[in-house]
């Protein structure tokens, strides 16, 4: 017996093939084609390969970017004075906008941890006005609670996550901020919205939502720790399916929407 021609295939055969050739030729999948840019936090901490290892697990296969923004004097000085420089954060900025450039289509996300917050939002508010990234995600910020990110969320077209912990003990006997701002780290209880906020901030605002610590996320392995927010359980559980989603997550409430709940009296 003859073997069939091609002309003579059924498309039940053929279908895995097709499919091979739909991927090979670049169907979109934001999992593949995405980027993300890591801050660590101050001295020389190590958070980035447990991040990595967080989103591989979920299923994230693009390429991710350690960037290196310590002066290797110790972490006091990385969080009181290089958190600060404009010209650290510059060089983030400059590499956003690079890949941007190379790939408009490219979906970028940028994190940080502790005093890396700090030059993630610097280098935000450095980018072109042309240059956007999809979302931004704030593990312990140690930058100041009551820092306008209206500035920085001009170049995030997706949401900013920030997450916060009253037990964790890095941000609770801080007395200066990474950035040097005013009043308590958000890494404490998270960002509030700045007072007499225009049309504009309260535009950002709808997009950024603080991620309190819970009593369920010791699971994941946060137990409200600095640095435990980066384990690779929790990442993989609460911050990917957040960023590697295309829509809105269904579970997110944005600082606009709490501040509505308590005027109106409204529950949750």
């Amino acid at each position: 017996m003859s073997m069939p021609s091609c002309r003579r295939c059924t498309w039940g055969p053929c279908l895995p093939i097709l499919v091979c050739l739909a991927w090979a030729t670049g169907c979109s999948d934001p999992k593949i084609s995405a980027m993300v840019f890591y801050c660590d936090g101050a001295g020389w901490y190590s958070s980035a390969s447990s991040v990595k290892a967080g989103l591989r697990a979920a299923g994230f296969k693009g390429k991710f970017d350690t960037f290196s923004w310590s002066a290797f004097l110790g972490p006091g000085h990385d969080h009181l004075v290089t958190a600060r420089s404009k010209a650290v954060a510059r060089r983030l900025s400059r590499k956003i906008e690079q890949v941007q450039l190379k790939d408009p289509n490219r979906r970028i996300h940028v994190m940080g941890l502790s005093a890396g917050t700090a030059i993630v939002l610097s280098a935000l508010e450095q980018v072109p006005d042309e240059v956007h990234v999809n979302h931004v995600v704030l593990f312990s910020p140690s930058v100041s609670a009551l820092r306008d990110l209206t500035p920085a969320m001009q170049h995030v077209s997706g949401q900013l996550y920030a997450t916060c912990s009253p037990h964790d003990g890095i941000v609770k006997t801080l007395v200066i901020n990474a950035d040097g701002g005013p009043g308590p780290p958000a890494g404490r209880s998270g960002f509030r919205m700045p007072s007499r906020a225009g049309e504009a901030t309260q535009a950002a605002y709808r997009r950024v939502i603080n991620l309190p610590w819970q009593p369920s996320y010791v699971g994941y392995d946060w137990d409200g720790g600095h640095t435990a927010v980066t384990r690779s359980k929790f990442v993989k559980a609460v911050i990917a399916p957040r960023i590697l989603r295309l829509g809105p997550h269904p579970l997110d409430r944005s600082i606009m929407e709490q501040v509505a709940i308590v005027q109106t009296g409204a529950e949750l």
